[in-house]
């Protein structure tokens, strides 16, 4: 019997000629296979139907198609849920029941919390049922609960777990070469986006309107004004006290009608009038002449 080595890359190969016997056979038949599995996985890659860790691996597909073929997984069921996890091929917990399930055996869970699941398990034929129990720490203890899914949904990662843990007892046969669930292999949140990023605080810059400020300085008490200046007389040193000296009144209506034309001006002006006692009503002119600036 001669065989034709596989080549997925279409090159003309150099026929060989081996001994017939039951393993050549066996050996050109899965050639034959993965040659098939390549051209399906090599269309597949190309489209969107396929996980993307797939998508332009047409040899993984490949393998994968293969891996699913021994299990009995069609195609598109083998690229859908066969994952390479760390190196190692992995199927969910839940694909795993499935194909235990299809064999005649029983896997059914019985018990259900977010601290504890138990699911029993049973060979066809046996009369025995074998319990297989998970918890929030025992998972912890074998360092599972890093995958933040433990915390959003504790009872389908430990469901997970004991149907994975049940079908590997009662049916290794099954799952021969595939010894492994996605949700032990691998840790980390399988697909999820990582929570989006905290808004900003927006701040608001909050600005006094003229009213406010206006009202501010009327209510604002007047400062007294300042005593006179005692002065000595320069022969002598006594001190000279005629009296209280004669204070003159500002004008500030001139004032005002002088520094209405600046807000500088004005700005002076309102602090002379306020430190030196300006009635209110006069403080509150010169506000309203500067709010115009504003």
């Amino acid at each position: 019997m001669s065989i034709q080595p596989f080549n997925p890359a279409g090159e003309v190969a150099t026929q060989t000629n081996l001994p017939t016997s039951t393993g050549t056979i066996q050996l050109a038949e899965w050639a034959a296979e993965l040659g098939a599995a390549h051209q399906l996985g090599t269309a597949l890659c190309k489209t969107a139907f396929v996980p993307k860790d797939f998508m332009g691996k047409p040899e993984a597909a490949a393998a994968a198609i293969l891996a699913g073929k021994s299990l009995g997984l069609d195609p598109m069921n083998a690229l859908s849920n066969i994952f390479v996890v760390h190196g190692r091929p992995a199927l969910y917990a839940r694909t795993m029941t499935a194909l235990v399930m299809a064999q005649g055996h029983e896997v059914v869970r019985t018990e259900a919390t977010p601290e504890s699941v138990t699911v029993a398990g049973r060979r066809k034929g046996q009369e025995r049922w074998q319990e297989f129990t998970w918890t929030i720490d025992r998972a912890k203890t074998a360092g599972y609960t890093s995958n933040s899914k433990y915390q959003s949904d504790p009872i389908a990662m430990l469901t997970a777990k004991a149907q994975a843990e049940a079908c590997r007892t009662i049916a290794p046969d099954v799952l021969a070469g595939m010894p492994y669930s996605a949700e032990e292999m691998e840790l980390e949140d399988m697909g999820e986006k990582p929570p989006a990023a905290e808004a900003p605080v927006k701040t608001r810059k909050l600005t006094r309107k003229p009213a406010e400020k206006k009202a501010e300085a009327a209510a604002r008490p007047a400062r007294p004004a300042p005593a006179p200046e005692l002065v000595a007389d320069e022969t002598t040193g006594e001190i000279q006290d005629d009296g209280p000296a004669a204070v003159l009144e500002t004008d500030w209506e001139a004032e005002l009608a002088e520094a209405s034309s600046s807000r500088d001006a004005l700005l002076t002006l309102w602090n002379r009038a306020v430190a030196e006692g300006a009635p209110a009503e006069m403080v509150s002119r010169i506000v309203d002449a500067g709010s115009k600036f504003a």
